[in-house]
């Protein structure tokens, strides 16, 4: 046999020019989790930038509690005692106050 056969190289090329590669493949993507974790200060104009926030728990795959701060072209994995995290919390709990009346900001403050 002198290659892949023709089949084998259509499938292979299909599937690099996916529009969604992950559709690809069968198994789900692997889980990413913080190795490291943020302890400095952060700054007012890093977390002006901040889209999402989500809550990482030390449990299964992932070994570290973090918060990972979702801006738009990276992510960041922060202390769970980080203060200026916590005084951010509390800004966005003062913020949001009224708007969103299911939102509890005590249950972040009991973290870490």
């Amino acid at each position: 046999m002198k290659g892949p056969s023709t089949f084998c190289s259509l499938l292979l090329l299909s599937l690099l020019l996916s529009p969604d590669p992950t559709a690809a493949f069968l198994l789900p993507p692997s889980t990413a989790c913080c190795t490291q974790l943020y302890r400095k200060p952060l700054s007012g104009k890093l977390l002006r930038k901040v889209i999402r926030v989500e809550l990482q728990e030390a449990d299964g795959d992932c070994h570290l509690q973090a918060f990972v701060l979702h801006l738009a072209q990276r992510s960041i994995c922060i202390h769970p005692q980080n203060p200026s995290l916590s005084q951010w919390f509390e800004h966005q709990e003062r913020k949001l106050h009224g708007t969103l009346p299911n939102l509890n900001f005590g249950m972040l403050r009991k973290i870490g």
